[in-house]
């Protein structure tokens, strides 16, 4: 540090003699320049919230003006950039040293999801304003990051819809999607329907679809003669990814002058199982009437033909079936496998109260949902650049859940008594909880070289998802070692400085970087910028928070 108070008192001397011989002096200092009590503002890139798909990114960024064209200062966001919530990157620390109009004080992030996940990042900003008063802002923008989505039609009633011939049901089908998020330009083709059925429209079209009822048709049943069969719907959309995607949903029905056994499904719409976890789904079969019906079996008999992840009895009846929970097959989704989308099909077979032999069937739509994961987090972020001799540099990691279920059993896996030169930890690392947020579940290491030198910290570790699925992840820590650096003054323009009198003033910039382009950092100059020569002029102050290479350090005064 005194190396580089030097060569600053060196080339500001040099500046000073510059001037001097270009004829600085005589008459009197110019008057004070009149202060505004201004504000500075922060303009981001978007104001709407922001969504990305998991394993894709955007840009954002927040671009820093004042409110009158008159020049604040100091500007900086106090909090550690390096903190940034989960998928969130950017600089390790912002400053400005002044901020007036135009865009040359602009802090870029980036938004880089690995997994789903939601809330809200705020950056809080100091500065001192033209007046001199010290102020301070924010600027907050709602994130969001999903998976591609789909968009699932509903029928209400669900299962066979059953009428008797000669009357009327409306039965409603509503497009949701199956993560809250919306898809857009939803069409569905309702012109080729079965006898019996009508519909509003020939085709059905909704500019968004998310959650709720806000995207739904209906349908009218009014079948004039008994018979039975399946509606399909097709339908096409674009997903919140703004992929073009089709679908359908099938609904059976059946009309008779006499009664009919129906299935209902609980819970209702696409069952959803993550991997390794279950889901318990019930089947109830009633009567549309209250009367009676007998003899129901499920074909084929053997339910042990169910799809990979279903289990259920190895055969299901019932002798007898009227209202109530009395005709209930149980079943058991427990995937081991990813599975998109696909279809569980149960017919079913029965006599009605008239002693007629009948048919039904119920479609059970199925998914397996993602799993959550566990991320670590290395703070300060990005390369860990310490100087040799300096003492020790801390870096702490943080291991989080993806989503509000916490992860269990962190480990290191790697070990942590072979680390490279001049890294140190502790012996071993274990965690029970990795919650979603907080500080709970954090590693700390110290690096201390004592040698110049760089390389890469890679950390394995092991976890276990909240379905109990065994899961590894892996943290990487670059790193370098160096020595005390310099701090370089470069004026522009160089040479002798040439102005005419009563003419536009010729500016005059001085930029401070280092020798080794590492970052110094407390830049002040400590005297001359207040008897500065007749005709210059200057910031009374000067100092820059870190300065390494370009133009981040400017010194700018005019002649």
């Amino acid at each position: 540090m005194k190396s580089s108070k030097l060569i600053i008192h060196s080339a500001l001397a040099a500046v000073l003699a510059i001037v001097s011989a270009c004829g600085g002096g005589g008459g009197g200092a110019p008057p004070p320049p009149t202060t505004t009590d201004n504000s500075i503002v922060a303009t981001p890139s978007t104001t709407s919230d922001i969504h990305v798909i998991a394993g894709s990114s955007t840009a954002y960024s927040v671009t820093f003006t004042t409110s009158d064209g008159k020049t604040a200062t100091n500007l900086s966001i106090p909090s550690d950039l390096s903190s940034l919530p989960a998928g969130w990157t950017g600089p390790a620390s912002f400053t400005c040293t002044s901020v007036s109009t135009g865009s040359s004080c602009v802090l870029n992030l980036a938004y880089a999801p690995t997994a789903n996940g939601s809330g809200t990042l705020t950056v809080n900003y100091s500065y001192t304003n033209n007046a001199g008063t010290s102020k301070s802002g924010s600027v907050s923008v709602k994130y969001a990051a999903t998976a591609h989505n789909n968009v699932v039609a509903a029928a209400t009633p669900s299962g066979q819809i059953a009428a008797i011939t000669g009357s009327s049901h409306t039965v409603g089908v509503t497009f949701t999607t199956d993560n809250g998020q919306k898809a857009t330009a939803l069409s569905a083709h309702l012109l080729a329907l079965p006898t019996g059925w009508s519909a509003p429209v020939g085709t059905f079209t909704c500019a968004t679809v998310a959650s709720g009822s806000g995207c739904m048709v209906n349908l009218t049943y009014a079948p004039t003669v008994v018979g039975s069969g399946t509606v399909t719907i097709n339908y096409s959309y674009v997903d919140n990814s703004g992929t073009s995607k089709t679908g359908s949903v099938s609904i059976p029905y059946a009309a008779t002058s006499h009664n009919n056994v129906v299935a209902t499904q609980t819970p209702p719409g696409q069952i959803t199982a993550l991997l390794g976890a279950s889901q318990q789904v019930k089947v109830d079969f009633t009567t549309d009437d209250m009367q009676s019906a007998t003899g129901l079996t499920i074909t084929p008999a053997n339910l042990t033909s169910l799809p990979l992840g279903w289990t259920g009895p190895v055969t299901f009846t019932c002798p007898t079936v009227t209202t109530g929970n009395g005709c209930e097959l149980g079943l058991t989704f427990a995937p081991t496998v990813p599975v998109v989308s696909s279809t569980v099909i149960l017919n079913f077979a029965y006599t009605d109260n008239s002693g007629t032999a009948k048919i039904g069937s119920v479609n059970i739509h199925y998914a397996t949902g993602s799993d959550n994961t566990v991320v670590g987090t290395a703070s300060p972020s990005g390369q860990i650049a310490a100087v040799v001799g300096a003492g020790a540099q801390a870096v702490t990691v943080t291991f989080n859940s993806s989503d509000a279920n916490p992860g269990s059993n962190v480990s290191i896996t790697g070990g942590l008594t072979v680390l490279p030169a001049g890294w140190s930890a502790p012996a071993t690392f274990t965690c029970p909880t990795a919650a979603h947020t907080g500080n709970a579940c954090q590693l700390v290491l110290s690096y201390s070289p004592s040698a110049t030198g760089s390389g890469t910290l890679t950390l394995s570790y092991s976890y276990k998802a909240n379905s109990g699925a065994a899961k590894a992840g892996t943290v990487v820590i670059p790193y370098i070692a160096t020595t005390n650096n310099n701090l370089v003054a470069t004026i522009s323009p160089s040479g002798t400085i040439s102005a005419v009198v009563n003419s536009p003033s010729t500016p005059v910039t001085v930029t401070f970087t280092t020798d080794d382009t590492n970052p110094a950092t407390t830049i002040a100059i400590t005297s001359g910028l207040a008897t500065l020569p007749v005709g210059w002029t200057g910031a009374a102050t000067f100092t820059c928070a870190t300065a390494s290479t370009g133009t981040g350090c400017q010194l700018t005064l005019n002649y």
